[in-house]
């Protein structure tokens, strides 16, 4: 009986002395882990460092190292042209652009304001931007080319009073001209009185525009607009665009066939 106690004991003793072991060895790793992690990712950084960037007396070293460093350069330039790749996809997956040819672009800068001013893009004749090409964004439509440099062009956004776009509501389906006041609000006008557009609905490129392509998110219908009574209904919209915010476009080449509708 008393060997057996003894054993006992002892099996406590060492089942104690683990767990301070453990204990101590937990509390050791939390305290220095990261020094000792950091240590180590900083001295494997200084040696491909300096196994890279440093020269040799070895001209074959020397070829492989410039060789890396190319690698890296292109391979930097890749990651970014595959992240303008996905904008530009996305931009071409908003619209069915009637086999029209497409060109990104970037706004430089605006001129004047948003509503009598316009948009300058990188993009001009030689990458064969024309007038009267429509400029979309992710979000939707912006304007259309109004004139075209060697370089650069002009974009007049939907909030000029200038542009006209017919469209059309959804779900409701009622026809009208989007157009924009002195002040920049746009508005559907000549709707016809026996429409039931509500709040919400989506207004939409038309096919009867002949220059932009069908189906286009132009806004969202925010209320009846106030003002005088007559033979059709006027609708206020807000733009599905952030002109603001926006800084890629996506330039649709116009049908030759057709104009655009401006004042």
């Amino acid at each position: 009986m008393i060997t057996s106690g003894k054993k006992r004991t002892g099996r406590s003793e060492e089942k104690n002395r683990r767990f301070v072991l453990y204990i101590s060895i937990s509390l050791i790793l939390l305290i220095f882990g990261p020094a000792l992690l950091g240590g180590l990712g900083s001295w494997l950084g200084a040696r491909f460092s300096e196994a890279v960037f440093s020269g040799t007396n070895s001209p074959v070293e020397d070829k492989l190292r410039n060789d890396i460093m190319q690698l890296m350069l292109e391979n930097s330039i890749l990651r970014e042209e595959a992240v303008k790749a996905d904008q530009y996809r996305t931009l071409l997956g908003i619209t069915r652009t009637d086999n029209r040819d497409a060109v990104p672009a970037r706004i430089l800068y605006r001129s004047e304001g948003l509503v009598s001013g316009t948009m300058v893009i990188d993009q001009g004749r030689r990458d064969g931007i024309l007038e009267n090409s429509v400029c979309i964004s992710s979000e939707g439509l912006v304007g259309v080319v109004s004139s075209v440099g060697e370089a650069t062009s002009e974009i007049l956004p939907i909030t000029n009073p200038s542009v006209n776009v017919s469209c059309v509501t959804w779900p409701s389906g009622a026809y009208g001209i989007l157009q924009s006041t002195s002040s920049g609000e746009l508005n559907l006008v000549h709707v016809d009185l026996t429409s039931e557009v509500e709040p919400g609905d989506q207004v939409l490129t038309s096919r009867y525009g002949g220059v932009f392509p069908d189906g286009l998110l132009a806004g969202r219908v925010t209320g009846i607009a106030t003002g005088e009574a007559g033979l059709a209904l006027r609708f206020s919209v807000v733009s599905a665009v952030d002109f603001q915010g926006t800084g890629e476009v996506l330039i649709l080449l116009p049908d030759i066939s057709h104009g655009i509708d401006t004042q």
